[in-house]
C-alpha cells in the first residue's frame, strides 16, 4: 500500500496478487489516485465516471478499431479517470498497439484483469480503502446543499460554492454566450488552472465552466450534485431575465399609445424621455437573444417589434453600452437621431429603420440616421449646389472613380432603374453594373430600393443637370 494510508493508487491494486491485474501500458501513471472503481459497459464511459475513478469493463465499451481505441484512452484521460481495467473475457476486443501507445504517451494506466476475478472484489477493496475520503465527501456534499438553500441570490450561491470547492465557477447562457452566474475567481488568469466544461440540462440551455487546480479536480460524485444545484440557479436567473424582457416589450407597446411614461420609468432606471432617447432597429430574429442579454447586463431599455424588425428604446446616456453589446454579438443596428418627446416614438422608429437599411451595403454594424432635407425645387445656384453636395457627397468630386460611379448612377436614374437599358447605355456587362450600384450605395449610405432615397437622388441629379456641372 501507498505510505499515505488514506490514498490508494493504481499501483497499489496491481501489487495485490490475488486481483490478477497486469499493466499493459501507461506505466508512468500507476501513481494515480483511485477514489472509486466502477464497472461500465456503455459507450462513452467518460460521461458516467469522473476524476480518480477506475473504469472496469469486459470490453463492450471498447471499440474494435485502432483509432477508436486510441480515442477512448484520450477521452478517459481528459475526464481525469484513474485508469481502465479490461477483463480477460471473450467479449473483449484485442488491445491494439495504437491503444497501448496512446496510454504510454499519456501515462494512463491500461490494465488487464484475470478472468477469474470478479470486478466486485476490486470495487469493495477500493471502497474500503477510501472510506474516510467518502465520509469527507458526504460532509462536503451536505455543505453544498446547505449553501444552496441559504444563499440569498445566485451571485452569493456561486461565490460560496467556488470558495468551498476551491475552484472558479461560471455558468454561461448558451443563447447569449453571457455569464449568468460567475465567481470572482473564475477569470483569474494569475493562477494556473485547468478548465472543464459541462452541459447543464435545465429548462434553458447553459454550460458550466469549472476552473480547477491541476491536482485538485472535483470528483464525479460531487460534480453531479454541483451541476444540479447550478442548473436550478441558472434557470432562475434566465426566467427572471426573460420576464423582464416581456415587461419591457409591454412597456414599449404602451409608450406608443400613451403620453405619460411614468409607468415604465422603473424599467428605465430613472431615464425619462425628456432627458433624451434614441430608437435602435435590428433584425427581429435576434430579438429574444438581445432581450435576454440586455436583461442580464441590466441595461435600462425597452424592446418592441413590427413585422421583420425589432426596435429598442434606449436612453441617450446608455447608447454606448448598448452599441458595445451589439458589436460583441456582431449584430447590425440602425440608430435614430435623439428625441425628447415620447409622442415621437413612431418617427424615431422610422429613422432607425432607414439607418438599418443602409447597412446592407456598407458591411458595417452600426449606422446613424442621416437627415438630408431636399427641396423639391431649388430656387438658386446656391441651393442647387447645397442639394448636390448633401446628397451626392464624394460622388460629386471630379476624380475618375467618382465620375464613373456618378455617371452610372445618373444613367440608372434616367433609365427608370432598368438594368438592361442602363448596361447598354454604359456599354458594360450587367455584373459590372451590379458591382457599381453596390459601390454607389456603400459610398452614399443610401438604398437604391428605397423610394425616399431614390427621390433624393433624382432631385440631386436634376440639380446637377440644371447647374450645368
Amino acid at each position: 500500500m501507498n505510505e499515505r494510508a488514506t490514498i490508494l493508487t493504481v499501483d497499489d491494486l496491481v501489487s495485490v496478487s490475488s486481483f490478477g491485474l497486469s499493466s499493459l501500458a501507461g506505466g508512468d501513471g500507476l501513481t494515480r489516485e483511485v477514489l472509486w472503481a466502477h464497472s461500465c459497459e456503455l459507450r462513452s464511459p467518460e460521461q458516467w465516471l469522473g476524476p480518480h475513478e477506475l473504469l472496469m469493463t469486459v470490453g463492450h465499451c471498447v471499440p474494435h478499431d485502432d483509432e477508436g481505441q486510441k480515442d477512448l484512452i484520450a477521452h478517459l484521460d481528459r475526464a481525469g479517470l484513474a485508469g481502465i481495467v479490461i477483463g480477460d473475457h471473450e467479449t473483449a476486443p484485442e488491445v491494439s498497439d495504437a491503444m497501448k501507445t496512446e496510454a504510454d504517451t499519456r501515462g494512463f494506466p491500461l490494465l488487464l484483469a484475470a478472468s477469474r476475478i470478479p470486478f466486485a472484489v476490486i470495487a469493495r477493496h477500493v471502497a474500503a480503502a477510501s472510506s474516510s475520503d467518502r465520509v469527507q465527501q458526504v460532509l462536503t456534499l451536505s455543505k453544498v446543499y446547505q449553501i444552496a438553500t441559504s444563499a440569498a441570490d445566485g451571485a452569493t450561491l456561486v461565490e460560496e460554492l467556488a470558495t468551498l470547492l476551491n475552484v472558479g465557477l461560471s455558468v454561461v447562457d448558451c443563447l447569449t454566450g453571457l455569464d449568468v452566474l460567475t465567481s470572482r475567481g473564475a477569470a483569474d488568469s494569475t493562477v494556473s488552472r485547468r478548465e472543464r466544461r459541462f452541459p447543464l440540462s435545465g429548462d434553458h440551455r447553459a454550460e458550466l465552466l469549472v476552473r480547477e487546480h491541476p491536482n485538485e479536480p472535483i470528483d464525479g460524485f460531487l460534480l453531479i450534485h454541483l451541476r444540479k444545484v447550478l442548473e436550478t440557479a441558472a434557470d432562475r436567473v434566465t426566467v427572471t431575465a426573460d420576464h423582464r424582457t416581456e415587461l419591457s416589450e409591454r412597456a414599449y407597446r404602451d409608450l406608443r399609445s400613451v403620453t405619460d411614461p411614468s409607468e415604465v420609468t422603473p424599467l428605465l432606471q430613472g431615464h425619462t424621455p425628456d432627458r433624451g432617447y434614441r430608437i435602435l432597429a435590428f433584425p427581429e430574429t435576434e430579438r429574444r437573444k438581445i432581450g435576454r442579454a440586455a436583461a442580464v447586463l441590466d441595461l435600462p431599455v425597452l424592446l418592441g417589434s413590427e413585422e421583420l424588425l425589432a426596435f429598442m428604446y434606449v436612453p441617450v446616456a446608455e447608447i454606448d453600452r448598448v452599441r458595445s453589446m451589439a458589436e460583441d454579438f456582431g449584430l447590425p443596428m440602425g440608430a435614430s437621431s435623439t428625441f425628447e418627446d415620447v409622442r415621437d416614438l413612431r418617427p424615431a422608429a422610422h429613422e432607425a429603420q432607414r439607418a438599418l437599411e443602409t447597412l446592407r451595403f456598407s458591411g458595417q454594424l452600426w449606422a446613424e440616421f442621416d437627415s438630408r432635407p431636399v427641396s423639391v425645387l431649388a430656387r438658386s445656384e446656391r441651393e442647387m449646389a447645397a442639394i448636390v453636395d448633401s446628397v451626392l457627397g464624394e460622388l460629386g468630386d471630379p476624380s475618375p472613380s467618382s465620375t464613373k460611379l456618378r455617371t452610372t448612377l445618373f444613367a440608372y436614374l434616367r433609365n427608370d432603374r432598368k438594368w438592361q437599358e442602363t448596361a447598354f447605355e454604359l456599354g458594360i456587362h450587367r455584373q459590372s453594373l451590379s458591382y457599381r450600384l453596390q459601390r454607389i450605395q456603400a459610398v452614399l449610405g443610401l438604398s437604391l430600393s428605397s423610394s425616399a432615397d431614390i427621390a433624393s437622388l433624382w432631385i440631386a441629379y436634376q440639380a446637377w443637370e440644371a447647374s450645368g456641372r
